[in-house]
């Protein structure tokens, strides 16, 4: 595994060398002498004399990071078009500077004693230490899991394309968006899975960064590709690294969860089943499925695929998921009786709702039949304990049905935690 202090020096070369950094943010204020200077240079940008301009240019330039805050507000509210122009241009030199500043403070601070201001590092930890705030303060974080958590950020970080990545995450969401579209379409190319263009695998923190990002967007913007989600996961390593026993997997699998929790889309969303339960994450397995299954649009079959999926791994607090599907009467199947009956030619309707109780019914760890469905199966040898399917249970008519529901009504009434 790479060196992430040694990949942020090689990447910072251009820079002048700062020697050890100090672990206190508070370190990289400038001094308020400085930044009088650096608001009076910034109006001499504005001097009638051309040879005061380039002085005061060379000086800002040369005070680096430090020239940031003055830099800023001349590039956004001086009314002089010349101060406006050259700030805007001593601008990006100054930002790289700070930001290689904070993420070197940001790696010398091994214990995590201090805040660190650094774009996307709260939001991270946030999602990976699972913490609960109200108006701005937290209230509750899992801090065992912090030192994984920054060791994954700064391998993230190392990588120019990453950085780009999480240093857009706190910004506007249509700029993230387009930088996330943008990088699938790298990685994701038309001859397969690659990295950086060049034709290479994925590696684990291009994979990490990138489901990181994808998680604050949303899977509806996505560009189609020409391999699976499940293989850019293994091929990367990710599947690997977040099946693990320490604590940097808990941090991989906290931003697979994360990023399979933000799936809307149903293509996507069917693809992510098949990576939650790869993961072994089945409560986003079983949130997915509900969330699939309610989809208004979705085929037949991939609704059954849902339902299958969330009796598998869901459990009785994923019930009220299912609210909305119980009304709904849209007809996903016609079923006749698999053993011979009298009525074994007769199709009968199953709707959307029959099997959203069907489901409903079997994670509250009952019997379908001991709400008047007919096993299609029943009597059918091999069958008796065969697993939960859309197409199994039916209703005889709907005297049947209306009975079954006043009954799940009931239940409900009794069971409103499940």
């Amino acid at each position: 595994m790479r060196r992430p202090a040694l990949v942020l020096a090689c990447l910072f070369a251009a820079a002048a060398p700062s020697g050890a950094a100090s672990p206190n943010p508070e370190d990289l204020v400038p001094t308020p002498e400085v930044r009088v200077k650096c608001r009076a240079l910034v109006r001499q940008l504005g001097s009638e004399d051309f040879t005061e301009r380039e002085d005061a240019q060379k000086q800002l330039a040369a005070l680096g990071r430090s020239a940031r805050p003055a830099l800023l507000a001349g590039a956004n509210t001086s009314s002089d078009p010349e101060v406006r122009a050259r700030c805007a241009q001593l601008l990006p030199a100054a930002n790289a500077l700070d930001l290689q500043a904070k993420l070197e403070t940001f790696l010398a601070d091994t214990d995590g004693r201090y805040e660190h201001d650094l774009a996307a590092w709260k939001t991270f930890r946030a999602v990976v230490c699972n913490e609960w705030s109200f108006c701005g303060h937290t209230l509750w974080s899992d801090r065992a899991l912090e030192r994984a958590a920054r060791q994954v950020f700064v391998e993230m970080v190392a990588t120019h394309a990453n950085r780009r990545l999480l240093m857009a995450v706190d910004g506007s969401r249509v700029e993230l968006t387009e930088l996330v579209v943008a990088r699938k379409m790298d990685l994701y190319g038309q001859r397969g899975l690659r990295g950086e263009g060049d034709g290479r695998p994925l590696t684990l923190d291009e994979m990490a960064a990138l489901l990181f990002a994808d998680s604050r967007v949303g899977s509806q913007y996505i560009p189609r590709r020409s391999v699976s989600i499940g293989s850019a996961l293994s091929g990367s390593g990710f599947v690997s690294a977040a099946r693990g026993g320490d604590d940097k997997a808990k941090v991989y699998r906290a931003i697979a969860a994360a990023w399979l929790d933000s799936r809307n889309e149903p293509r996507e969303m069917t693809s992510a089943m098949s990576v939650a339960s790869s993961l072994d994450l089945n409560d986003q397995a079983a949130g997915l499925a509900a969330r699939l299954f309610s989809m208004p649009g979705v085929t037949a079959l991939v609704r059954g695929r849902a339902a299958s999926n969330l009796v598998s791994y869901g459990g009785k607090k994923h019930i009220p998921l299912l609210e909305k599907a119980l009304a709904d009467t849209v007809v996903v199947a016609s079923v006749r009786p698999a053993a011979p009956t009298d009525g074994a030619g007769e199709l009968y309707e199953v709707q959307v709702r029959d099997v959203a109780l069907g489901v409903a019914i079997a994670l509250a760890e009952q019997k379908p039949e001991d709400y008047g469905f007919t096993d299609r199966y029943a009597g059918v040898p091999g069958y008796e304990n065969r697993y939960y399917a859309h197409t199994r249970y039916y209703f005889a008519d709907d005297a049947a049905r209306k009975k079954a529901f006043a009954k799940w009504a009931e239940w409900r009434k009794a069971n409103p935690n499940g």
